[in-house]
């Protein structure tokens, strides 16, 4: 089996970093927006072994189900290129509507999502018929997804309208809207998919909800920036 290290930043001063599988060859992999590239980097050694020239202004990255191909969000080519990982190669790419923003795999595999930032939108791609099979309207700049465990909810935050909107992913409608504090970032299920955690950046505060009610079930509030007592 493999392990591979996924490290992605939206920009220079923001980054996130993913574990996954096993391997005796970690690497993690850094989109360099103002760039338009792709480091690869060992991370036994962390030194950048590879560069790669990808789409204009890359931003949100996933791993494919297998973890073969990544998934990257060429935002001002309106495309989601796919890599693979053991070539180092675009091997294809994905229709994403404008501005694709974040991204997000369902469980299923085949179905990818992203935050179209500037269009106020979720965009819903099929990946082996590369279509769009559908287009939500939701708040002004979606950025946090978040699909259940169970691929029956799919969640957006929008950082302007200081909502997190509710998705059923089999008739790709908005079911629900739910109130937080300034900007929600991200998002993400508890393992057993009965709570959402969703965090708000100049709110200073983290809300849970319960994913059934959609309501609020409790807040964390952060009195000292980044430090909760």
């Amino acid at each position: 089996m493999r392990t591979r290290f996924l490290v992605t930043g939206i920009s220079l001063l923001s980054l996130w970093v993913t574990s996954l599988s096993v391997s005796a060859m970690p690497r993690a992999y850094v989109t360099n927006e103002k760039d338009n590239t792709l480091s690869v980097i060992d991370m036994n050694t962390f030194e950048v072994t590879d560069t790669l020239d990808i789409g204009e202004r890359p931003r949100g990255f996933i791993l494919s189900a297998d973890q073969s191909h990544a998934y990257i969000c060429a935002s001002d080519s309106d495309r989601i290129q796919i890599i693979d990982l053991d070539t180092h190669t675009i091997v294809g790419d994905l229709p994403s509507g404008e501005d694709p923003e974040t991204i997000a795999l369902h469980p299923n595999g085949t179905t990818i999502y992203t935050a179209n930032e500037d269009d106020a939108l979720l965009t819903v791609i099929d990946i082996p018929s590369s279509q769009v099979i559908a287009q939500i309207d939701v708040g002004v700049e979606p950025e946090g997804l978040a699909v259940s465990h169970d691929g029956r909810m799919m969640v957006v935050t929008s950082e302007t309208t200081n909502m997190v909107h509710w998705i059923d992913t089999n008739t790709h409608e908005n079911i629900a809207n739910s109130l937080v504090d300034a900007r929600p970032r991200d998002a993400h299920f508890t393992a057993d998919d009965k709570h959402l955690w969703v965090s708000s950046e100049i709110g200073g505060t983290v809300t849970i909800f319960d994913a059934q009610t959609k309501q609020k079930a409790h807040t964390l509030s952060f009195e000292v920036k980044g430090v909760y007592r």
